[in-house]
């Protein structure tokens, strides 16, 4: 499985890095092949404010080949092709904007223009998959109507909204029972993952 992970200006880089951790251990254990990394311009800024360490754990970690990360506006990359084999693609944390694009099919970066290929090329033969992960509230009605057409047109919506059930301790833990939801919902069946009353 390729997996690729956009990261827009939405608050919320803790998603993004927690998802990408938990991807890069499920590349070590052989369960996916490749991930794939693009910025926004503002999801790079706001990382760098919320998470500075992030962004120097994940140079790290492209450094050392363990994953790949694409310019926004390099539309010569795989992800930008369906032809290039990418299984899905999470954006997280998604911004309304990027939401908007999307439903629009404004294909004006490289992020939309990777979603746009999940949604083109889903067929019974090969399950391309779409996560937006929205990270806004309240949401307006030009919000919900957009994710309608996600929705309509294929993808799935997941908000940054952590569940309490598994009743997490630390902030961590809380935002993991996000991070665990989309990683079942690619099929990785991540170990410490439970639905409700399991």
């Amino acid at each position: 499985m390729k997996v690729a992970v956009g990261i827009t200006g939405a608050s919320g880089a803790i998603y993004a890095e927690r998802l990408l951790r938990r991807l890069l251990d499920e590349r070590a254990a052989g369960r996916v092949e490749q991930v794939a990394v693009v910025f926004t311009s503002n999801g790079r800024a706001v990382a760098e404010f919320e998470r500075p360490e992030f962004l120097s754990w994940l140079a790290q970690r492209v450094a050392a080949d363990e994953a790949v990360e694409f310019r926004n506006d390099d539309f010569f990359t795989p992800v930008a092709s369906g032809s290039a084999g990418y299984d899905a693609l999470v954006v997280v944390p998604c911004s309304m904007g990027a939401v908007g694009r999307i439903a629009g099919g404004v294909t004006d970066d490289l992020i939309a223009r990777a979603a746009d290929v999940m949604l083109k090329e889903r067929s019974p033969m090969r399950r391309r998959t779409l996560i937006l992960c929205p990270r806004e509230t309240p949401l307006s009605l030009i919000h919900l109507r957009n994710l309608t057409v996600v929705c309509e047109a294929g993808g799935i919506v997941l908000p940054a909204m952590p569940s309490f059930y598994t009743q997490p301790q630390t902030l961590d833990e809380a935002v993991d029972t996000v991070v665990l939801r989309i990683l079942s919902l690619l099929g990785l069946a991540p170990e410490g993952y439970r639905g409700w009353q399991e």
